[in-house]
C-alpha cells in the first residue's frame, strides 16, 4: 500500500501537515487531506504538487 506524507510550503520552509494519507480533494479555497484511517484535515491553501513516486504531497499555504 502507498500512502504519503503531506507538507505545507510556508516562507520556503516544508511543515508536517499529515502522514499516510490516502486521498486528497480540493474543496474550493481548502484542499482535504483523508488519512488511512478516516480522519480527516482541511487546510487553506493550494495544491502545488503530488509525487507518486516520493510518496509526497505539497501545500503551499494561502
Amino acid at each position: 500500500m502507498c500512502l504519503s506524507d503531506a507538507f505545507e510550503l510556508c516562507g520556503g520552509e516544508k511543515k508536517p501537515l499529515m502522514n499516510y494519507v490516502s486521498g486528497i480533494s480540493v474543496e474550493g479555497e481548502n484542499v482535504v487531506l483523508t488519512d488511512m484511517l478516516g480522519a480527516r484535515k482541511i487546510v487553506k491553501g493550494t495544491l502545488k504538487s503530488v509525487d507518486l513516486t516520493k510518496n509526497v504531497i505539497l501545500i503551499e499555504s494561502a
